[in-house]
């Protein structure tokens, strides 16, 4: 076409006859109301060398408005052939791609969630239409009727900090060998791309990409809170001449693969002014895709979105990652192209025998012969199940690549696990007093091993056992049957799901993931599990002082070993690092801790984790706090 592809309006009026004249045909530039915002008129201009005709975009079966008051009617006019049928009311089922058009703060997962999940396990495609205030909501409104010039929308870019392994692929792909003799801020921000997927560790404020980081933060906020550190006048965590903000990366769809990269207002720990997908989507790109929780997308999930193109790319990655989580990890902002086809629903489901794999080794019979006296099978089954637990978590303990390098605790959890494969046998077992000496010979290992294991942890929250929920994760599955939907202790909607190991390496284990709190606790399967914990204060001042109360429920006998670490920038000092408990005859207990935290902790959201160790299963709970800047001590902006 000639002429520009978008024109901005800045008043109510001009924009409601340009919206008249658009659909009637009789203007080609699609209107875009955007008030007195400066980025979003500098936006429409940039998106000059990305965007160079109208598209004819596809059309949902039914669109819900939420918070239709705060909407002016003119964006509503300008979206209403985007679908058939318009209403206020979310529907409770349906077939046929549903369109849900709301501001950001209306945008909620206590209104919207239980649509979102229900169309995710119905195969349904739901796609948003949002924006911090009412012109970014017309401006993304305004980019699904505008298509990529040929020669951009066929350039791909994929830049991950989670693959250090090279992809057969024509796309520009950055892996993290690669990222720091790379200029990812140099690609993204200067070059027009059609696609651009970031993939790495983050929050709902920032992508970490090596030494780059995608940046949430808008241009014109001012003195917002909550927010990261740089809200408290501390500077940017991480260095500010490699940032990239989101809103300025050049590509027409932009996929934000970090964890609580699309965090819903309702499950946001910060304000709009800090959050990726609000700040993308003022940008120039059509379609915006985050994660909206707790995610482990990586490589599969990467050549997964490499390979497809023009469907829902939403639905692609919550389908790739069905085996790991059994709810919807991404949401998208915007349409997919024209040629869009709603694909039948996948059949995820894996059929696998419940105990395939999890045989004990037969071993050797060492104490033939001796002690005759036969053990009745009702007193001996605990003992046969701990046996059972205590091969099966030996054998992930020592799984090929988990414990790299020359970790110390491999020799004695391999002589552990010799132990329990030359004694479990009948032999010994039978017999009283054979068994009775394998039981104590057993019982001292495994204090001995807990303790060794609560004691690395707690030194190095980043050794490889503390790592157990990512790399046994990304070896097991998740069957729709072992998923429960819950309350997280914040009151809102979270998921208990059992993840089944693939291969008989691979012990069972328990995730309890929370959309807002992210994810709240993994655990091995049967090992004891955190109930709660109490915080007091929950708020604490840079160098002040607060106290975790943590409840377990354990169903095996014996002590327990409970610990507490927090993140390294806190500096904090923990007393003690780690207890040695023992429940209560109804298995319940509690471990008490105090942190005192460092002057010079960094004011923002953070996270504490308790952790508890017994018969070689580790069990994690993530929970949050906050740290203030010391009264009259806040570094001026």
């Amino acid at each position: 076409m000639t002429g520009a592809v978008f024109q901005s309006i800045a008043g109510p009026a001009d924009f409601g006859v340009a919206v008249e004249r658009f659909r009637a045909g009789s203007d080609s530039a699609i209107p875009v109301w955007v008030g007195e915002r400066a980025d979003l008129a500098e936006s429409v201009r940039r998106s000059a060398g990305l965007y160079d005709r109208l598209r004819r975009p596809p059309v949902c079966e039914v669109a819900t408005v939420l918070g239709a008051d705060a909407i002016p009617v003119e964006i509503l006019a300008l979206g209403r052939p985007l679908a058939h049928d318009w209403t206020d009311t979310l529907p409770s089922s349906g077939e046929g791609p549903l369109l849900v058009v709301a501001l950001d703060r209306d945008l909620r997962m206590d209104r919207f969630g239980r649509t979102l999940v229900d169309a995710y396990l119905a195969g349904r495609d739901v796609f948003l239409l949002t924006g911090r205030d009412a012109y970014s909501l017309s401006w993304m409104i305004a980019k699904q009727y505008a298509a990529a010039a040929p020669v951009v929308a066929a350039t791909t870019a994929l830049f991950t900090d989670l693959d250090q392994e090279p992809l057969p692929t024509g796309a520009r792909y950055v892996d993290a060998r690669a990222m720091d003799g790379t200029d990812v801020r140099n690609l993204t921000l200067d070059e027009t791309w059609g696609r651009v997927l970031f993939n790495g560790h983050g929050t709902e404020d920032s992508i970490n990409l090596g030494p780059f980081t995608v940046c949430g933060r808008h241009p014109g906020v001012r003195d917002e809170r909550p927010g990261p550190q740089c809200a408290h006048g501390c500077g940017c965590f991480r260095p500010e001449e490699k940032l990239i903000p989101a809103h300025l990366v050049r590509a027409a769809e932009v996929v934000l693969s970090g964890c609580d990269s699309g965090a819903l207002s309702d499950l946001a720990t910060y304000g709009p002014g800090y959050r990726l997908m609000l700040n993308a989507i003022d940008g120039v790109a059509q379609t915006v895709v985050a994660g909206v929780g707790m995610h482990q997308s990586a490589r599969v999930e990467n050549r997964a979105w490499l390979a497809g193109r023009g469907g829902s790319t939403a639905r692609l990655l919550n389908t790739s990652l069905r085996d790991l989580h059994p709810y919807p990890s991404f949401v998208q902002v915007g349409l997919p192209a024209s040629t869009y086809p709603p694909p039948p629903p996948p059949d995820c489901g894996v059929d696998r025998a419940p105990d395939a794999g999890r045989d004990v080794d037969a071993g050797r019979d060492v104490d033939a012969g001796r002690d005759a006296h036969p053990v009745a099978s009702t007193a001996d089954t605990v003992f046969r199940e701990l046996l059972r637990e205590v091969s099966s978590r030996s054998r992930g303990l020592l799984a090929p690549g988990f414990l790299t390098g020359r970790h110390p605790l491999r020799e004695p959890l391999t002589r552990l696990e010799t132990m329990v494969d030359d004694k479990a046998v009948r032999t010994v077992l039978g017999t009283a007093e054979s068994q009775r000496r394998f039981r104590q010979q057993l019982q001292s290992g495994l204090h001995d091993l807990d303790r060794a294991i609560a004691s690395r942890i707690a030194g190095d929250p980043e050794d490889d056992l503390a790592g157990f929920p990512r790399f046994f994760g990304d070896r097991s599955d998740v069957a729709d049957a072992d998923v429960t939907r819950t309350a997280c202790p914040c009151g809102r909607l979270a998921w208990h799901y059992l993840r089944r190991g693939l291969t008989s390496r691979v012990p069972d284990t328990l995730a309890r993931v929370c959309l807002s709190c992210g994810p709240i606790g993994y655990a091995f399967a049967g090992a004891a599990r955190f109930t709660g914990t109490v915080t007091e204060p929950a708020t604490v001042p840079a160098g002040g002082t607060f106290r975790v109360e943590a409840e377990f429920m354990a169903d095996a006998a014996g002590p327990i070993h409970v610990g507490l670490f927090v993140p390294a920038p806190l500096r904090a000092r923990i007393a003690p690092a780690v207890r040695r408990v023992r429940p209560r005859n109804d298995g319940h207990g509690t471990a008490v801790f105090e942190i005192v935290v460092h002057p010079a902790a960094p004011p923002q959201e953070h996270h504490y984790t308790v952790f508890a160790v017994q018969n070689l299963g580790i069990s994690l709970l993530r929970w949050p706090f906050a740290v203030q800047p010391r009264p009259g001590e806040e570094t001026p902006k």
